[in-house]
């Protein structure tokens, strides 16, 4: 797992195994949400995870490519977070997705006196989630709900994957 700035350069990396992610308090309903709709609809499904505190949050899944795709999570129909998970599966795949969030990168930042970072084309672990924070929500359980989010995705994806 890696985190990104908005710019695309890297802040942090953190390994995560899902035992201990589903010890997190509201971790395991969100997982099985998670896998529920990934079973239902692998391509592509939106959701709001199961906890009142997080009504304002919600997620949309887009497969890009056999075992990658993009995460969305919206804060009051905001983009908060948008997420890069690459299986290893499909190596050309993983290609085709990353290249797509780089492109989105390069094309938002254009005349913005920003450059955008290319932290993403030397990311050669698998899986991987490489997650851009855009917009920081606003109240602290909001923030930990984005933060836990594509976690707890990227344990059911992955886990859907044969992964882990």
């Amino acid at each position: 797992m890696v985190d990104l700035d908005a710019r695309g350069d890297l802040l942090q990396k953190a390994n995560y195994d899902y035992s201990t992610l589903e010890r997190v308090d509201l971790a395991g309903d969100v997982i099985v949400t998670c896998a529920t709709h990934i079973w239902r609809s692998p391509d592509e499904f939106e959701l709001h995870p199961p906890a009142s505190h997080w009504a304002d949050l919600s997620l949309r899944w887009r497969q890009c490519a056999t075992g990658s795709g993009l995460l969305t999570v919206r804060c009051r129909e905001e983009v908060a977070s948008i997420s890069l998970l690459a299986s290893g599966v499909n190596p050309e795949g993983d290609f085709v997705t990353r290249q797509t969030l780089q492109t989105h990168l390069v094309r938002e930042l254009h005349d913005t006196g920003s450059e955008p970072g290319f932290t993403l084309s030397d990311l050669p672990q698998r899986p991987l989630l490489a997650t851009i924070l855009l917009l920081p929500p606003a109240t602290p359980s909001s923030r930990l709900g984005v933060a836990l989010i594509d976690r707890c995705f990227a344990a059911a994806y992955f886990r859907y994957q044969g992964l882990v």
